[in-house]
């Protein structure tokens, strides 16, 4: 019996010899990368925990930059999965976008930005939460009441009667065929230089406070459909019956080489993102953008809350 012992125990030595000896497989990192908004920074967290919890190591580079910026990095593979919105798919594939109204349809618009991803550049989209980040114009509610706002049609008479008027928006939107250009055609007007503050970036957050002050005589502001806490600064989203801007659905975005070598990450976000409807991100967004919090701790308590992670 001794004998037997002292050869199991022998054994066990080797063994543990051999795999003191054997390199360890290193995990490739995912570099996960957002625009600047607060949406974008609480989506990237979310991701990055939910990877990180199922044992996929992360780089974290939420806020990375502006939209063309971010969409650069991903395509040169200096980041690896992003948060993207479905309509973008007209501005990286204008050559097939050819019918500008399937951009409103939440199904057809998200199909065919996936497709033309996938295909020409090895980019794969993952399931989109089910929340329409659409661009709308907002104004202040005092100003709306005052002025029997209601409707873009009715801005557009306000601004054909020659009313005072100043608009900010992101240039992205301001140089859009279905942003601020398609609103003009739609509904019949004309902005000047001089009635509008065009920013850089596309960060609400800013812009809103602008106009909830009414800084520089703002009394308009491109708005987000998630933005969080309009009725707080007592701003109104201008209902566009027209249906001018293209369905905004946000979206993981990942390379293929990635999901390859992960191809959990598809059912493991997507679960989380069918759960975050348009009344959940705007919630999720304006404990960012008006109540300070980080999106780390708004993107961890919201897992924990809903069961999708552990304390």
């Amino acid at each position: 019996m001794k004998k037997w012992i002292k050869v199991l125990g022998s054994l066990l030595i080797v063994l543990s010899l051999l795999s003191a000896c054997t390199p360890k497989v290193e995990k490739t990192p995912v570099t996960v990368a957002t625009m600047l908004d607060a949406e974008g920074n609480i989506l990237g967290q979310i991701i990055i925990l939910m990877l990180e919890d199922a044992d996929i190591p992360t780089v974290d580079k939420t806020s990375f930059g502006t939209p063309d910026i971010l969409r650069a990095a991903l395509e040169n593979d200096e980041v690896d999965l992003v948060v993207d919105y479905t309509g973008s798919g007209q501005y990286y594939h204008p050559e097939d976008a050819t019918d500008p109204t399937i951009w409103n349809d939440p199904v057809k618009g998200y199909e065919l930005t996936e497709k033309l991803d996938r295909e020409k550049k090895d980019l794969l989209w993952l399931t989109p939460a089910p929340a329409n980040n659409t661009e709308s114009i907002a104004v202040r509610r005092d100003f709306a009441e005052a002025n029997n706002l209601v409707t873009m049609a009715d801005l557009a008479a306000y601004i054909n009667a020659g009313s005072s008027f100043k608009l900010i928006a992101a240039a992205g939107f301001v140089e859009n065929p279905m942003g601020l250009l398609g609103y003009e055609d739609a509904y019949g007007f004309k902005l000047t230089n001089d009635q509008l503050v065009v920013l850089s970036s596309g960060n609400t957050a800013e812009m809103l406070v602008a106009l909830s002050e009414g800084t520089d005589g703002i009394n308009a502001s491109l708005v987000y459909g998630t933005d969080g806490a309009l009725d707080e600064l007592n701003l109104v989203v201008l209902e566009d019956p027209e249906h001018v801007p293209p369905v905004y659905l946000p979206a993981p975005v990942v390379r293929k080489a990635i999901l390859d070598e992960y191809p959990e990450i598809r059912e493991l976000l997507k679960p989380v993102f069918e759960s975050l409807t348009l009344e959940t991100l705007q919630t999720l967004n304006a404990k960012v953008a008006y109540d300070g919090l980080s999106a780390l701790a708004v993107a961890k308590a919201y897992l924990i809350d809903n069961g999708y992670i552990d304390e």
